[in-house]
């Protein structure tokens, strides 16, 4: 298993930026890599509220809420999708920061196929996953603080 943690400020308060992370389909305004995102349950928000994202330049997942504590933090994972995952999820919170919001977040993924898909990671994927959610971070700083999508 892999663990991987990122953390940032951002210009505003955890209010603002809980509003953000808990529409599960404006992840499409900050993630790079994301095409489209779309609910695919009736619920909105909380525990089972999922979402379908197509990506760039091709691909899709399904990601779904596995724990919810308003203004605080969210746990998602990743339930289905084309890549080589046995699993994959991520705890995101949030803490105040004087004016602003500290935004961190501990993902932990396992990629399939045994020793290969160690390998594999050590060689490719982590450092990969590692630069995108790096990416990701800065463009949510962004979008949070002016409206600015990578687009």
């Amino acid at each position: 298993m892999t663990l991987l943690h990122h953390d940032i400020r951002i210009a505003a308060p955890p209010e603002k930026v809980w509003a953000v992370l808990a529409d599960l389909e404006a992840v499409q305004h900050y993630n790079a890599g994301i095409k489209h995102a779309k609910y695919i349950t009736v619920a909105r928000e909380g525990i089972g509220a999922s979402r379908h994202c197509d990506l760039k330049p091709k691909g899709w997942v399904k990601e779904r809420v596995i724990a919810w504590e308003p203004q605080n933090a969210m746990t998602m994972e990743l339930y289905e999708s084309q890549w080589p995952l046995k699993f994959m999820r991520w705890r995101t919170t949030l803490s105040p920061d004087g004016a602003g919001t500290r935004v961190s977040q501990q993902m932990e993924y396992q990629i399939k196929f045994g020793l290969l898909g160690t390998l594999l990671d050590k060689l490719v994927m982590r450092r990969k996953l590692d630069q995108t959610l790096t990416e990701v971070f800065a463009s949510l700083k962004r979008f949070v603080e002016t409206g600015a999508t990578p687009r």
